[in-house]
């Protein structure tokens, strides 16, 4: 089984200020099932940490080209990209442990939150050819987020019913489509729905009961 290539290229950042909430592992999961039904993906990662190039099982010491090299400018896209030996369609720009000071380095340069953006540009994205660009962000709100945020059409935000989780949420920068733009994929956020709330409030009474129950 294979799914159809989508009808636009699908840049999705996937944030959440909260650490500990599924990003890394919502990023790997979506590309490895996206890969397996025959569509072409690429896995930017921007977290220090590099747990998503990890997961692909690609190369991430110290001096690999990848995300850091990429937002300051030393390479292009295709010298950055390595394969996922688990799949021939996973690619992935790694990160290294460089990127931690890379927010310090884009203080100083012109158009700082744009240098994602122009590093995957609808040109070099098409001749890669890929059907989907995931992004996976650090747990902060800083230049590498921001960057993301710029660079994507969608964003996709995990998020568990616990308080500290709707904090990071809403603490999220708003991403809104322009009045009247029309372009596809273009994401609207808000601040959490009234349903997520509720979700929230209802497991905050079903853990007060329990404990009751127990006293």
């Amino acid at each position: 089984m294979t799914l159809p290539k989508p009808a636009f290229r699908r840049v999705i950042t996937i944030a959440n200020q909260k650490g500990g909430v599924g990003k890394t592992t919502t990023t790997v999961n979506l590309a490895s099932a996206l890969a397996l039904q025959g569509l072409t993906v690429l896995v930017v990662d921007l977290d220090p940490q590099g747990n998503a190039s990890t997961a692909l099982g690609v190369v991430h010491t110290s001096g690999t080209p990848s995300s850091y090299e990429l937002l300051i400018g030393e390479v292009k896209a295709p010298e950055a990209i390595q394969t996922s030996p688990h799949s021939e369609r996973l690619l992935c720009i790694p990160a290294t442990i460089d990127l931690a000071g890379a927010e310090i380095e884009l203080v100083s340069m012109v158009a700082r939150e744009n240098r994602l953006k122009g590093a995957l540009n609808d040109k070099v994205l098409a001749e890669l050819d890929v059907d989907f660009v995931l992004i996976d962000c650090p747990p902060s709100l800083g230049l590498l987020t921001v960057n993301a945020m710029v660079a994507a059409k969608e964003v996709l935000i995990p998020i568990q019913c616990e308080y500290y989780a709707l904090e990071g949420r809403s603490a999220a920068p708003q991403h809104r489509t322009r009045p009247g733009s029309s372009e596809p994929g273009s994401a609207c956020l808000d601040r959490p729905t009234d349903d997520v709330r509720r979700a929230y409030q209802a497991g905050r009474s079903g853990r007060r009961r329990s404990t009751q129950t127990l006293r």
